[in-house]
Formats: C-alpha cells, sequence, structure tokens
C-alpha cells in the first residue's frame, strides 16, 4: 500500500450553503460528523448523513449542497489504485467508528508535527484504505484492479518515453478497445491523457525546481518537440510553461 497524503482539511458549512463543481487530480475523502445534504457526483445524485463517508476519484465532477449545517474532515491522497481498489461512494463508517478515529489521529498528528508525523500520517491514511474497501465490500471479480495495476505502474515509470496503447493492453491482457474502456473507467482519463497529465507534472516540478531551459524540460518530460510541449502545457495550465515559472518564483 503506498497512498501518500496530498492536503488535509476541516470545515463547517452553513445551512443552505453549497460548494460549486470541482474536480482534483488526486483522490478525495470527506467524513461529515454532522449534517444531512447531497453530492452530484458526476451526475449521480449521493446522500450523506452524519458518520458517512463520500469517496471521490481523481477527475471526476461534483458539488455539495448542505441542507443542514455541516461539519466535514475531508483530506485528498494519491494512491496506485492495489490492492484495494476505490469507487465513487457514500460509505458508513463502522459501528465503532473507526474510519472517524483514524481521521482524527491524523488531524493530531498534522497539527503537532512531531518527529515522522508524515510517515504515521500516511500509515493512517493506508489503514483508512483499508477500512473504506471493506465496508464498501468492492467487488474483485476478474481481478480488475490488479490487471490495470500493472498498466498504470507501467506508465508512471516509464511515462517520459514513448508508450503505445497496444503495449498497455498487452500488459492488461485485454484488447485495445476494452483496455481503453476499463482505464477510463476506472481512472477518469484516457490512456493517453493520463501519460499527457503524467507529463505535465513533472514538468511543473522542473519549471519551479530547476534551471533548465523550457525545450529541455519538454524533451526530458516525453513531448516530442518544444512547439508541441508549448502547446499542451498551455492548453492544460492555460499558460505558457515560461509564464508558469515566472508566476511560480513569485509565490
Amino acid at each position: 500500500m503506498n497512498g501518500s497524503l496530498e492536503f488535509f482539511s476541516y470545515r463547517t458549512h452553513e445551512t443552505g450553503s453549497y460548494v460549486d463543481f470541482h474536480k482534483h487530480e488526486c483522490f478525495e475523502l470527506v467524513y461529515y460528523t454532522t449534517g444531512k445534504g447531497t453530492m452530484n457526483l458526476n451526475g449521480e445524485l449521493l446522500r450523506y448523513s452524519p458518520h458517512s463517508v463520500t469517496l471521490t476519484r481523481p477527475n471526476y465532477m461534483h458539488d455539495e449542497r448542505h441542507e443542514e449545517a455541516t461539519e466535514v474532515i475531508f483530506f485528498g491522497f494519491l494512491y496506485d489504485d492495489f490492492p484495494v481498489h476505490l469507487t465513487n461512494a457514500v460509505i458508513l463508517d463502522t459501528p465503532e467508528k473507526e474510519i472517524l478515529a483514524l481521521m482524527l489521529c491524523m488531524k493530531e498528528e498534522i497539527l503537532g508535527q512531531k518527529q515522522h508525523y508524515t510517515t504515521r500520517v500516511n500509515l493512517l491514511l493506508n489503514e483508512i484504505i483499508l477500512l473504506i474497501g471493506r465496508q464498501s465490500h468492492a467487488p474483485a471479480s476478474d481481478n480488475l484492479p490488479e490487471k490495470l495495476f500493472y498498466a498504470r505502474r507501467f506508465i508512471d515509470e516509464n511515462y517520459t518515453q514513448s508508450i503505445q496503447l497496444h503495449t498497455l493492453a498487452e500488459i492488461s491482457g485485454y484488447s485495445n478497445d476494452h483496455f481503453r474502456h476499463l482505464f477510463k473507467k476506472q481512472t477518469g482519463l484516457s490512456p493517453l491523457n493520463y501519460i499527457l497529465n503524467k507529463r505535465i507534472d513533472a514538468a511543473k516540478r522542473s519549471l519551479l525546481n530547476s534551471t533548465a531551459s523550457v525545450s529541455e524540460i519538454g524533451m526530458d518530460c516525453g513531448f516530442s518537440t518544444t512547439s508541441q510541449f508549448i502547446e499542451m502545457f498551455k492548453r492544460i495550465c492555460l499558460k505558457t510553461p515560461l509564464q508558469f515559472r515566472l508566476k511560480g518564483s513569485k509565490d
């Protein structure tokens, strides 16, 4: 298990308040300690109540309406989706409120920042993933999570190289079309867009943390030409790589 925390927060929403549609590039888990309301998750209306949890996969649009005053604890995390395959869902906490207890421990660690607190936070996170898997009773038919896990791991390790769809399909044991369908269902992205996002994320890190030229970064991150890199970066980030670097240096 290699879940790692991206962000952690908590707040209270007033009765009748609304969180507009948005999405994250990571998983998001929201724990409702009080209140009632709804979430529109990618077109499906889900209802939450006290001690329920909404789990949203990366890149899925969702909103939130609060019919009653609602207290939430929520966090985003990265995860390879293996061995527990996580699905978009509303899940009830255990009768002993084990998920809430683990999240409160995470909160305490983050606020206290004792030695090795980040390591313990990620250990708590992975324990929550296991509990979510048990509570949601996600089916493991056809070993789907495992088959796609190896394709995603291949991308994560080789995204700077040329990757063909048929190679990923062969790794997973599916036809090209079936693999594309299953991959998008599990990740929210087509295989090509998943690869592109990996390259763009790597380019962002290099732009902010190195002095390499835009051309060098584009080539290092797997883009075939500088013009292709700039065009794709601007399409996703709404600014050129140079504009992104200059803004980052001022923040």
